[in-house]
């Protein structure tokens, strides 16, 4: 069964690109920050893109259920739209 595209601007920038990610399940109010160190473990299981990321994250407090069935917020900071600091 071949799944939806994701539409997304980002969708195919790479997993090693982001510094953070806010995930918050829009059913029961569960929220969590996956770090670079989350993201690098992700990266090195084989998920490669924010799609494939996408795909894979779930609520850890709520039943499993299927990708198209699960209610997320999703919001990626890549590493190039933080603010860089250089002292002179």
């Amino acid at each position: 069964m071949k799944r939806p595209p994701i539409d997304h601007p980002d969708a195919l920038r790479l997993v090693v690109e982001l510094s953070s990610l806010y995930v918050q399940c829009d059913d029961c109010g569960h929220s969590r920050t996956l770090r670079l160190e989350n993201l690098r473990t992700a990266a090195s299981l084989g998920v490669h893109n924010f799609t494939q990321l996408c795909r894979k994250i779930r609520c850890s407090e709520c039943p499993k259920v299927s990708p198209g069935q699960r209610n997320l917020t999703i919001r990626p900071t890549w590493t190039q739209d933080e603010p860089r600091y250089i002292v002179a």
